[in-house]
């Protein structure tokens, strides 16, 4: 049994709900068994997105949770505890919250980070985070490889697969860009 299985049982779930959150349900019934799988954030990242898509709705969850699978890697502990209010959970994994608080005064300019986004990554990069700009750009790239390939192969269906998954991970890239540059502080300057 896992988190989603609950929530998938209600009724109150439309259809298109439903359709998104089934292959978040197929993973977590693979992943759990699998230790090597845990998550280091304190909500996986599975049920993050699962949180996402049923408080901010369907597009804009599914940004926020693929922006979410891009930041959980070997990075992601170093980059999270520079974050002012960063918690730990008791048992060592990221408390990382749908909604985090911004600084007053970024350190980093929100608009120059989204918009260096237009090149998958360069945001992230910019805003102090160039592992997530390297998943990012890595993922967005392979997605548009696998598109251009399957085009070439005249494969519509594949073809269409690939150009969805390039375009939710670009857009959760300017999301990603515009969610670190928000939350990093500027550099204390001492005289």
């Amino acid at each position: 049994m896992t988190p989603l299985d609950s929530i998938y049982a209600q009724d109150s779930l439309t259809l298109g709900q439903k359709m998104i959150l089934k292959p978040i349900q197929t993973w977590q019934h693979f992943s759990y068994g699998q230790p090597g799988l845990n998550c280091q954030f304190q909500k996986s990242c599975s049920n993050y997105m699962v949180d996402a898509i049923l408080e901010k709705g369907a597009l804009q969850g599914a940004i926020m949770g693929t922006d979410r699978l891009v930041r959980c890697n070997t990075a992601a502990r170093h980059y999270h505890l520079q974050l002012p209010n960063s918690s730990i959970q008791y048992d060592g994994r990221l408390v990382d919250p749908l909604d985090w608080a911004r600084e007053p005064k970024p350190g980093k300019s929100l608009l120059l980070a989204t918009t260096l986004s237009i090149v998958p990554g360069l945001g992230r990069a910019y805003a102090g985070h160039p592992v997530d700009g390297l998943f990012s750009f890595l993922l967005v790239a392979g997605f548009a490889y696998n598109t251009y390939t399957h085009n070439q192969a005249e494969n519509s269906i594949r073809t269409g697969i690939n150009a969805s998954f390039m375009t939710l991970f670009w857009l959760a890239d300017f999301y990603g860009a515009y969610r670190t540059a928000k939350m990093v502080p500027p550099k204390n300057t001492h005289p």
